[in-house]
């Protein structure tokens, strides 16, 4: 499969020194190793980050993460410690974006993302696992479903990119494009504060929002992205997805609006299982976690649910 575009890095072999250190960090504040495993795929290689291996009868899950940022920003502040010791579980680089996986990009206008994640699956050595992914994560999610229905117990999306088109709105529009046109760190903590976050309810500690506005500035002022930016899969295909889907939303995210995200969803997803949205949470609901009690409770055999 011939990869759509090549996303690199200005001076790679300092990125990978950096982006090495930058999760070395993330462990050291959590106080837990992940182990490191290179998955080849269509697109190159794919970094994996796996907790638990040993406990081979767990039940499993991976997780995408979105958009310019890396696997381990789903573990900011040890949020998965809830699945430290029952779980078997992967974080996943996203191929194309600012990570230690390679960067060819996948085509957001066919089912590469789903292919690649089938091959991410296959190169774990996992038959049938539940997918968590947030925002461009959640579109992998979707893709992958339609490619591999039978691979997937279920699919729980975190602000999901692939039901609705990215908002226009002028305060979102705004507030996106100032770090990326004038990347500094006073643009970035005004996205941080009123896109992604929603101060002071929802938040991390101080040195893990440092690591993260260094870790998003490094990525702005040094990462050529060259792939697709995310885009609401067809009416059809939503219509076609047979995996049970459940939905954790932030009431305050401004990129995709929860409202017509669960219109749409309660409309064109059959197997919509259940939705829930956070009060006082933005757009970056991966670090939230309230959220990751819910995805813990989605995760049970049987969930009382409230729409």
């Amino acid at each position: 499969m011939k990869p759509h575009r090549v996303s690199t890095f200005k001076r790679p072999t300092e990125a990978t020194s950096f982006l090495e250190s930058w999760n070395r960090r993330v462990e050291a504040l959590n106080g837990f190793l992940y182990e490191r495993i290179t998955v080849r795929t269509s697109f190159g290689n794919t970094r994996v980050w796996a907790a638990n291996k040993h406990l081979t009868s767990a039940p499993t899950i991976v997780f995408f993460p979105g958009a310019r940022t890396c696997g381990l920003f789903w573990d900011m502040d040890n949020a998965l410690l809830p699945f430290q010791e029952t779980y078997r579980y992967y974080i996943v680089d996203v191929n194309g974006q600012p990570s230690l996986s390679d960067g060819q990009c996948p085509n957001v206008k066919t089912n590469d993302y789903g292919w690649w994640a089938t091959e991410v699956l296959n190169g774990l050595g996992l038959e049938k696992t539940t997918v968590a992914g947030a925002s461009l994560g959640g579109l992998i999610c979707l893709k992958l479903c339609l490619e591999s229905p039978r691979r997937v117990n279920k699919a729980i999306l975190f602000n999901p990119a692939g039901i609705q088109p990215f908002s226009s709105s002028v305060r979102n529009l705004y507030y996106n494009l100032l770090p990326m046109v004038w990347p500094s760190q006073e643009n970035l903590a005004a996205f941080l504060d009123t896109a992604i976050f929603c101060p002071p309810y929802h938040t991390v500690p101080p040195v893990y929002r440092h690591l993260i506005s260094s870790y998003l500035l490094y990525a702005l002022k040094n990462h050529k992205f060259q792939g697709d930016y995310p885009a609401p899969l067809s009416t059809q295909e939503l219509r076609r997805l047979s995996t049970d889907i459940y939905l954790v939303l932030g009431e305050k995210d401004l990129l995709f609006p929860p409202q017509e995200t669960i219109r749409l969803a309660e409309k064109h997803i059959p197997t919509l299982r259940g939705s829930r949205v956070l009060a006082n949470t933005g757009h970056g609901i991966e670090t939230s976690k309230e959220a990751i009690q819910v995805l813990y409770e989605y995760l049970r055999p049987k969930v009382t649910v409230r729409h």
